[in-house]
């Protein structure tokens, strides 16, 4: 029971905004309505950070920490640009003719990012887990604990969206409004972690 609250608090602990703010820009241009897409590309963001979490647990991948430290701002650097560039998660970016690629490689993009923030995850979960009992069955219920934690921030994000979109918003507003703030936010991230 102690990785579970370790995982769902380390990501909703405001010291690891970072991991907030990544699904925050990926829900940009979501409200309430649209949870199963949301819960499928969170799903494919859990499916990345999972792979890296356990490889990085069982010391099969390591990875400096400086660098980790600055690629995960830049994510989400990435995934506020593709918002504020009007990005739709319903299938590809606005008048585009290959939606089925866009769509495929979106899912692609957030595993791929997935990855990243898994090896964050583990720097964390190497300084904070009790090793007593293996190291397979505490990764489990760590990551249980994160999965919770994120879908309880989904929840909560997507309620205040849909309220936005109750008092007016568009999906469009909302992405510039999002996407722009967590570009800064992240940008000054990225810049107090650059490690070289």
């Amino acid at each position: 029971m102690n990785d579970i609250l370790l995982g769902a608090s380390h990501i909703t602990d405001l010291n690891g905004v970072d991991h907030i703010l990544f699904l925050i820009a990926l829900a940009a241009s979501f409200d309430l309505s649209k949870i199963g897409r949301m819960a499928l590309l969170a799903t494919a963001f859990t499916l990345g950070h999972s792979l890296t979490l356990f490889l990085a647990g069982l010391d099969l991948v390591r990875a400096s920490l400086s660098w980790i430290e600055f690629l995960i701002p830049i994510t989400i650097v990435i995934m506020a640009v593709l918002q504020i560039n009007g990005l739709s998660f319903e299938g590809a970016k606005r008048r585009s003719a290959n939606r089925g690629v866009f769509k495929k490689s979106i899912f692609a993009l957030t595993a791929f990012f997935g990855l990243i923030h898994g090896l964050g995850f583990s720097s964390f979960y190497r300084i904070a887990a009790n090793r007593g009992e293996g190291i397979v069955m505490p990764l489990l219920k760590f990551n249980l604990g994160v999965e919770l934690g994120q879908l309880l921030i989904l929840l909560v994000t997507l309620s205040v969206f849909s309220l936005a979109r109750a008092l007016g918003a568009t999906e469009r507003s909302q992405q510039l409004v999002i996407g722009g703030v967590v570009l800064g936010l992240a940008g000054m991230m990225a810049l107090e972690n650059v490690p070289f």
